[in-house]
């Protein structure tokens, strides 16, 4: 049911972060991982981690410890046995490795939902996931800036961050949204090899603050 009879205009923003680190994936027309059934249960600094690497590629404990050099093995242990319980991961294959078994873990369903998923999420419980889903931001930033040592040449390594704010309508942001989809699947299926580095970009959209709205 619409509240306006007109096309309402709305003021947006859109912050669009770059920088050389895993792409999460590849559909960003919908909400990240917002839901109280499985908020508590992704949006967490480290099991979000761990679903952002094995969104690369299967990989076993010892490999995402390797990506998650700050985590103890302990916690990833751990948060691996909670992301299987949830079902948000699985065991690709089983290894026999010097006579020990070894798991290679997958993604079991996309760490993604859709608005539908989010209703009844309250403002505070919105902004404590997102919060979390910021700091995972940060510290992918400065594990870049890390990287790059003591000459960090933003032009080089294609990096930036901004922000622009701008009016549309409900529409105009369906066709935008779906614009940006086009444009990053033409290089989502990108591979390895050939001089490429694996990227991140990272798009957060939501209205403006505004003291009035603009109908047309």
């Amino acid at each position: 049911m619409y509240l306006w009879r007109y096309p309402l205009t709305i003021k947006c923003k859109i912050i669009i972060i770059i920088d050389n680190d895993n792409v999460i994936n590849s559909d960003i027309s919908g909400v990240l991982i917002l839901a109280t059934t499985k908020a508590n249960l992704i949006l967490h600094p480290v099991r979000f981690r761990i679903l952002q690497t094995l969104a690369a590629e299967p990989l076993t404990t010892q490999a995402i410890a390797g990506c998650l050099p700050d985590a103890p093995k302990s916690s990833i242990y751990r948060h691996l046995k909670t992301l299987l319980d949830g079902e948000m991961i699985e065991v690709a294959e089983t290894r026999l490795v010097k006579g020990i078994q070894e798991k290679v873990y997958r993604l079991a369903q996309r760490p993604y939902l859709g608005p539908d998923d989010i209703v009844g999420v309250t403002a505070d419980e919105h902004l404590r996931y997102f919060t979390t889903y910021v700091m995972t931001l940060l510290q992918g930033f400065a594990d870049y800036l890390a990287a790059a040592g003591p000459t960090i040449d933003f032009a080089a390594d294609r990096v930036g961050y901004t922000e622009a704010v701008f009016y549309a309508t409900d529409a105009e942001m369906d066709t935008l949204q779906a614009d940006l989809n086009a444009a990053f699947m033409k290089w989502a299926g990108n591979g390895p090899g050939n001089g490429r580095k694996q990227r991140k970009i990272a798009i957060i959209s939501h209205p403006a603050a505004t003291t009035a709205a603009t109908t047309d």
